[in-house]
């Protein structure tokens, strides 16, 4: 299993995994300089307490982040003569063999200075309780991410997903708050210590903090409470570690069947609300599948959360907080995100486009793709907005608020469409998905196109923002705002023409790429669009004949033994 593991991992993206190796080192690095350049063993140990706590908050939402648990499936193993239990043990050691897990240790360890400068008998204390804060800290973090997979039956799940979706989103967009508060903060920390009060409090209950108070009982001459605490430890191990093999023991997989009254004819076809067109008939489709697709609603949950957390850093920064007013506005931009392999996520559902397909299919598809975006995320950007303008008390910002927001939410809709027809991404089928990752492939391109088509729609209604801002006209505040309407509604009918006459001649390919991972003929195009459908297309091909060639090779070595 670990082989395997390390096979797979080869075949992801290598830029990531290197860039991963030095952020850790760098952090591993900064922990033990931390301890040693304390001024004092109190403030040692609030920020050993302190970095540790964040070692076990990173490695529970690094996974989500890097995908590397979910690397090994149980289903990988379905056929091969080993117990339920023997498998889920073994994915389970796997999870501990590898460079992140080695980084924890490193952190981990840091404890054992803190050991040598109050007494070295102590050291032993320090490293058999980093150790076992390690298993504690793997083992956590593996079961974490499977009972993810497993929620994700659940509303609830899908919004704990979302919360670590969005924290780990708002601390790629806004964690430059953080690292200004941070730096300017850190050599007080490292002089004072952390304050005394709830978050030191719940520091010292947090079982990342027990090792600690360990080595400062047997310094104190303690060891009875040394042992009882590492002992504690020892328990909380064997607990989570048994949780973990259950949640990893390979289930097969039952569908729940819908319950409840039959719907009306006229609940089913919108209620009125709706028009009786091919274009209503795919928004009411798209708006039941992102409140009904579990990995849907995990996209727009994750949305309104990167906003949330986003306005909350700006509030809790005080020198950022007017940047709170415009948490709304994240989640708009995240539409251009959350949308941008809506064709991929249905998967081989996309055969019904194809054979229903005519003259105006298409263009409906297309535009009820994007008004069922809109519709579905219209109402959380205003609940956001309204909510932190009131709590950042920004109400200068209303007109900026309204002229970005309309146009964001526009181009968005097309940018996220025209993303998805352009390089779809089949990622795992529907019927075997059961984490939270696997819904999307290969969406690394797709991210920074649609990111790119965003920011270019709106540039308009940018050049506008900036000039009111520079004159204070209220002239031009009204004309910014008539200008943000009028941009998103150009934006969103401009890049959805383009996706529609894209996907006009195009919409068996789309099916073909998802069904088969090829296109089943020579594509002369040579455009920017054809470019970002043959280097997606081309990356999965390239993923499946690597994997193929590992295959290939582990068989070869087995048969010569």
């Amino acid at each position: 299993m670990i082989s395997l593991k390390f096979a797979l991992l080869r075949n992801s993206s290598p830029g990531l995994r290197k860039a991963g190796w030095v952020l850790g080192a760098v952090l591993v690095v900064a922990t033990w300089a931390a301890a040693a350049t304390a001024a004092d063993d109190a403030v040692r140990r609030s920020v050993l307490a302190l970095a540790l706590a964040l070692w076990a908050l990173g490695a529970v939402l690094g996974p989500v982040l890097m995908s590397g648990a979910g690397v090994l499936r149980p289903e990988h193993f379905a056929l091969l003569p080993l117990s339920r239990a023997a498998v889920g043990r073994g994915l389970l050691v796997s999870a501990f063999v590898g460079t992140a897990s080695g980084y924890v240790l490193l952190a981990l360890l840091a404890p054992t200075w803190h050991a040598v400068l109050l007494d070295p008998a102590t050291v032993a204390v320090a490293v058999v309780g980093a150790v076992l804060s390690w298993v504690f800290v793997i083992s956590l973090s593996r079961l974490t991410y499977g009972l993810l997979g497993a929620a994700m039956r659940t509303r609830l799940g899908i919004e704990i997903a979302g919360v670590q979706f969005g924290i780990m989103f708002a601390a790629m967009f806004a964690g430059w708050m953080l690292v200004s508060v941070a730096t300017r903060n850190v050599s007080v920390l490292l002089r004072r210590g952390l304050p005394e009060g709830p978050v030191t409090t719940a520091l010292e209950v947090f079982p990342t903090s027990w090792p600690l108070r360990a080595v400062e009982a047997a310094a104190a001459g303690g060891w009875g409470r040394a042992a009882a605490l590492l002992l504690a430890l020892l328990v909380l191990d064997a607990v989570v570690v048994g949780a973990t093999v259950a949640l990893l023991v390979p289930r097969s997989v039952r569908t729940a069947r819908r319950r409840g009254r039959p719907r009306s004819a006229s609940l089913v076809a919108g209620a009125g609300l709706l028009p009786a067109t091919r274009t209503g008939a795919v928004v009411l489709k798209e708006v039941r599948q992102w409140r009904r697709d579990p990995w849907r609603a995990l996209e727009s949950s994750t949305a309104v959360w990167t906003g949330v957390v986003i306005g909350v850093l700006a509030l809790l920064s005080v020198d950022f907080a007017p940047v709170a007013a415009f948490s709304g506005l994240i989640v708009a931009f995240m539409l251009a995100l959350s949308g941008c392999n809506v064709y991929g996520q249905d998967g081989s559902a996309v055969w019904l486009d194809v054979v229903g397909e005519d003259e105006t299919s298409v263009r409906s598809d297309v535009r009820g793709r994007q008004w069922a975006m809109v519709l579905v995320f219209l109402p959380r950007v205003l609940v956001v907005t309204v909510l932190f303008l009131f709590a950042s008390g920004a109400w200068w910002a209303v007109p900026y608020l309204l002229a970005t927001t309309a146009a964001t939410l526009g181009a968005a809709a097309g940018a996220a469409v025209l993303t998805s027809a352009v390089g779809v991404s089949p990622g795992v089928d529907p019927r075997r998905r059961t984490g939270p990752n696997d819904a999307n492939g290969n969406i690394a391109l797709h991210v920074w196109v649609a990111i790119l088509a965003t920011v270019l729609g709106v540039l308009p209604t940018a050049a506008v923002v900036v000039a009111t801002a520079r004159t204070g006209s209220p002239v031009l505040a009204v004309l910014m705002t008539v200008v943000g309407v009028l941009n998103g509604l150009g934006a969103a009918w401009l890049l959805g023409a383009v996706a529609a006459g894209y996907l006009r001649t195009r919409t068996v390919d789309v099916f073909s790429r998802i069904r088969y991972g090829r296109v089943f003929h020579e594509e002369a195009g040579g455009g920017v669009l054809d470019w970002i459908a043959r280097t997606t297309l081309k990356g999965e091909q390239d993923m499946a004949a690597a994997k193929q060639e590992q295959r290939e090779d582990r068989l070869q070595r087995a048969g010569r033994r």
